[in-house]
């Protein structure tokens, strides 16, 4: 299947392919065609499931990585990560995270389950952003997941939740 790519994200136009995406957990169905994130088209592609087309010629996943926004290669590492496991991985900014993530089977039938932030390694994340996530995910019945991504890529997952005496 093809795949254009359009203002930081693909757009599978093709009904048949996009329905096959979409029962899989991917993209979000639009007006014209299913928009495909930058880590869901990088997971495809390097799947080999869609072929992603930039002014009429197809791009590798190097070309793909080199329209990187700020800390693409770690959110990809994550979600990655996550589909290989079997979750149904979905953007999570309205969550003001990286990704929700939904058990295996569940979606879209049920809520997410988790609320996932990726970092790297080393990088510092101050108290208050910390709390503001926390409330936020037990605020709407999440768990919060903090993905810590190390240099060579292996991740490790950190639960944080607020607890009262």
């Amino acid at each position: 299947m093809k795949g254009r790519l359009v203002d930081g994200h693909v757009v599978v136009e093709e009904e048949s392919a996009a329905s096959k995406l979409v029962q899989r957990g991917f993209g979000r169905k639009r007006e014209r065609g299913l928009h495909l994130s930058l880590v869901e088209a990088l997971y495809l592609l390097e799947k080999r499931k869609l072929e992603v087309v930039k002014g009429g010629r197809s791009l590798s996943l190097e070309e793909l990585l080199g329209e990187q926004e700020e800390g693409l290669l770690t959110r990809y590492a994550v979600y990655r990560d996550l589909r290989e496991r079997g979750y149904v991985v979905k953007t999570g900014f309205k969550f003001g995270t990286h990704f929700r993530v939904y058990e295996r089977g569940a979606y879209p039938k049920e809520h997410s389950r988790y609320l996932v932030h990726a970092v790297r390694e080393g990088d510092a994340i101050s108290f208050t952003e910390l709390a503001r996530a926390v409330r936020l995910a037990q605020g709407v019945r999440k768990k919060l997941l903090f993905a810590v991504v190390d240099d060579e890529e292996d991740i490790t997952y950190y639960a944080v939740e607020r607890v009262t005496p």
